[in-house]
């Protein structure tokens, strides 16, 4: 469908899409509870090496056995599903 300009009612060489349907994943409740299961151990994580080094982390800042610990409790979090 050809769209109209409002300001001078003249039709535009653009057309109208028409809108998708949001399609939502069965299991979506599921999804949710394991993203917040994870973000849940992120934000421990990082609260405790923060407490310990006395200075805000990011997941970027951690050496690599803070990053080996962080990644296994977060394989563990979701192998539990």
């Amino acid at each position: 469908m050809k769209t109209i300009d409002r300001e001078t009612g003249t039709p535009t060489n653009r057309v109208e899409e028409k809108e998708l349907p949001i399609t939502v994943a069965d299991d979506f409740d599921k999804v949710v509870a394991n993203a917040e299961k994870v973000a849940d151990v992120i934000d421990r994580h990082l609260n405790f090496e923060s407490k310990l080094q006395g200075s805000d982390l990011n997941p970027v800042s951690l050496c690599r056995e803070q990053r080996v610990a962080l990644t296994t409790d977060l394989d563990s979090a979701t192998q539990r599903g």
